[in-house]
């Protein structure tokens, strides 16, 4: 890592080379470490060292950025004179007003030095407990394990000055055998590596391998359905991007923006972005260095707000919510956290007549966003429920249908909430486990 002093150091030799009327410097460091595995083997160990400068200029309302990986003089010479070109050769952007003014941010933890300086040897004793867990049963355990120290520091000539290290780490395996298709998973997610309990990890995995032998067809159609928090992960994967984005809300793109103020999931659905919660990867600032709210999103299923960086929030004449994001113009929720229930998943097993346990998705699409229409298959432990009881394992299904109707028809929420990550790593949510009573399902797979 370079640190806070070497940082701003950086960063403000870069602002002291550019003419821009404004100009903001952002640099990002990571240590990725990751040891992945494969029938018990631990075959491939990496690690990535990398340090970005990203800077922003504007000349009136002419916007360029550029990025290098060169912290060097010659390296920042070249990052300012890109950025400067591009910025030339732009149109004007009618809506910018300003680069965000400075804002105090709360300091926080999220750095653990036991996860910064977790060496392969650790990661490898980890893996062991999982591939243990597997060994017991004569099957195969699959997986990745990683840990991480990143740093975030973001300087700009309106004043703007902040800077943050986090760590966090990530266990994941899939479980099962050469001899049927049926498999387990189980993954944690923490800023803490001492929070990852690798033997429970292998054991929730083994436990739905074992369940999971000799699928069985089912017609589709309409279900009860439980989802356990990794399922629920992508279900809420499309509402955070698709219509917490204060800019899709602005350009008409969000099913939230026709909606404010409207019943639009049940009543026991709430949703908020708390980057300030110790149970999310916590962070203090955005992308731009401002300092992040808690923002509402929706409360008792009624659509409140989203989520904005400056550019967009400007527009509106007002101020940044602190959810800028490179690639997202417009604002990005990055710590959802659903309101939790009372129930358990056992309670919501009981309670189902006949319907669907879906451990997690696969692959999942949005191909009508107004609409939330989400398309994915089932993996990983998909089961049939009848009275009250998991009857037996199902092949996998192809679930389509609309997010908000899926939530609006919500009978049960778990109390116990899991940071969890969805299957395309976009965001990381607190979220609980949640039983619905209506669900679409329009195709099977032959495993």
């Amino acid at each position: 890592m370079i640190g806070r002093d070497k940082s701003f150091e950086v960063m403000e030799h870069v602002l002291k080379q550019t003419g821009a009327d404004q100009a903001e410097v952002r640099l990002q460091g990571e240590n990725f470490n990751m040891s992945r595995f494969a029938r018990n083997t631990i075959h491939q160990n990496l690690t990535k060292n990398n340090a970005t400068l990203t800077l922003k200029v504007v000349f009136g309302k002419k916007i360029g950025t550029a990025t290098v990986n060169r912290l060097d003089s010659e390296g920042i010479k070249q990052l300012v004179e890109t950025a400067e070109m591009l910025a030339k050769l732009q149109e004007d952007n009618r809506d910018f007003v300003s680069l965000p003014e400075p804002t105090d941010h709360q300091d926080m933890t999220n750095y653990y030095a036991a996860t910064a300086t977790c060496t392969p040897e650790e990661r490898a004793k980890t893996i062991e407990a999982v591939i243990n867990a597997a060994d017991k049963v004569d099957y195969l355990a699959y997986g990745s394990f990683f840990t991480e120290t990143s740093e975030l520091a973001v300087l700009s000539s309106l004043g703007t000055r902040a800077y943050n290290q986090s760590t966090s780490s990530y266990l994941r395996t899939v479980i099962g055998n050469d001899r049927d298709p049926g498999t387990g998973y189980a993954d944690s997610l923490s800023r803490n590596v001492a929070d990852i309990d690798a033997a429970a990890v292998g054991e929730e995995a083994v436990k739905r391998a074992l369940l999971s032998q000799g699928g069985r067809d089912i017609t589709t159609g309409e279900y009860e359905v439980v989802f356990t928090p990794y399922a629920v992960s992508d279900l809420i994967r499309f509402l955070g991007y698709l219509g917490f984005n204060g800019g899709a809300v602005q350009d008409g793109r969000s099913f939230m923006s026709s909606k404010m103020g409207q019943q639009i999931t049940g009543s026991n659905i709430s949703i908020w972005d708390d980057a300030y919660n110790p149970h999310t990867l916590n962070m203090p600032f955005d992308m731009e260095g401002v300092a992040k709210q808690k923002i509402s999103l929706i409360e008792d299923g009624i659509a409140r707000g989203a989520v904005y960086d400056s550019f967009a929030a400007h527009k509106d004449g007002n101020k940044s919510t602190g959810h800028a994001m490179p690639r997202y113009v417009g604002g990005l929720p990055a710590n959802m956290v659903m309101a939790a229930g009372s129930s358990s998943l056992d309670e919501m097993i009981k309670n189902t007549k006949k319907g669907i346990y879906i451990t997690r998705f696969h692959y999942t699409h949005c191909p009508e966003p107004m609409e939330v229409i989400m398309t994915g298959t089932t993996r990983d432990g998909t089961y049939y429920i009848e009275n009250g009881e998991i009857k037996h394992p199902i092949k996998n299904l192809r679930m389509t249908d609309s997010v908000l109707r899926v939530l609006s028809h919500a009978s049960l929420i778990s109390a116990d909430r899991k940071l969890q990550r969805d299957w395309w790593s976009t965001f990381n949510s607190l979220l609980p486990a949640i039983k619905v009573e209506k669900c679409k399902f329009t195709g099977a797979t032959t495993f």
